[in-house]
């Protein structure tokens, strides 16, 4: 069961939220970026991912967040890094357990709470550290 919304932002305001993000990759050694519509970090290139659900383990919860975000079953490789972000203007403090994926298809299926994506082979510096840290880290080792 997930919390009410009220009670949900409540939590937020005292507690971080602990997340699972993923550096999706493909057979091109292309990493995937998307756009996010929606605060935290709302019109940047962000890495997929979300929020872990009570009971549901960190590798379970890239998995659904594979196929709810971007609509497709990804294979998921290994564990990347913990990142932190605090987005001060939202009152959002996240902990994110990040892991590589692969996903060998052409065709992805948005959520709403992304615009658009893009399959890139430079990591661009101005991105946020929690997104270029860890594309870095997987980009090194493929």
């Amino acid at each position: 069961m997930l919390i009410e919304k009220n009670l949900y932002s409540k939590i937020r305001e005292v507690i971080p939220t602990f997340c699972v993000d993923l550096v999706v990759t493909n057979q091109h050694n292309k990493f995937l970026l998307i756009k996010r519509t929606e605060s935290p970090a709302k019109g940047q290139w962000w890495l997929p991912g979300g929020r872990v659900y009570k009971n549901e383990t960190l590798r379970e919860a890239a998995i659904r967040k594979g196929k709810e975000e971007l609509g497709i079953e990804i294979d998921l490789k290994d564990f990347v890094s913990v990142e932190e972000t605090i987005f001060e203007d939202d009152n959002v403090h996240t902990i994110n357990a990040v892991f590589h994926a692969t996903y060998y298809g052409e065709i992805l299926q948005l959520d709403k709470t992304h615009s658009k994506y893009s399959w890139e082979t430079e990591i661009d510096e101005s991105l946020h550290f929690a997104v270029k840290d860890p594309l870095k880290t997987v980009m090194e080792r493929l």
